[in-house]
């Protein structure tokens, strides 16, 4: 387990007192290191578990600059009804690169639907 996920999942756990099932964290991807050349998180989401928890919540969690994490909270049902829009082709899973930064934080720029995450994000 890398050292971003174990302080992102340290980070969920305190604010929500639990440990959920579905987790995926990111670390901050400077313009240079990023696919987008942009500022991004990028989140690699196994089809089969979006598709096993019918009314599950996958918890995204971006590294900010400084030391704490933007936390979206978003259904699997979101998930599956947006498949055909997000880049799938690799390995079966759903690779999301959501802008960081910008007028477009939080839209995936990876997939051609651009899907708006903006409306999962919890202020914990």
């Amino acid at each position: 387990m890398s050292d971003t996920r174990k302080k992102g999942v340290a980070y969920l756990q305190k604010r929500l007192g639990y440990t959920p099932s579905l987790i995926a964290v990111s670390k901050f991807y400077v313009p240079e290191e990023s696919w987008t050349g942009k500022a991004a998180w990028w989140f690699d989401l196994p089809i089969k578990k979006v598709k096993s928890n019918k009314k599950g919540i996958y918890y995204l969690l971006g590294k900010k600059r400084k030391s704490s994490f933007v936390v979206l909270e978003v259904p699997t049902k979101f998930l599956r009804d947006n498949l055909k829009k997000f880049e799938t082709r690799y390995k079966d899973i759903i690779r999301l690169h959501l802008a960081a930064e910008g007028k477009n934080r939080l839209v995936d720029e990876r997939g051609k639907g651009r899907v708006d995450f903006s409306r999962f994000e919890l202020t914990i």
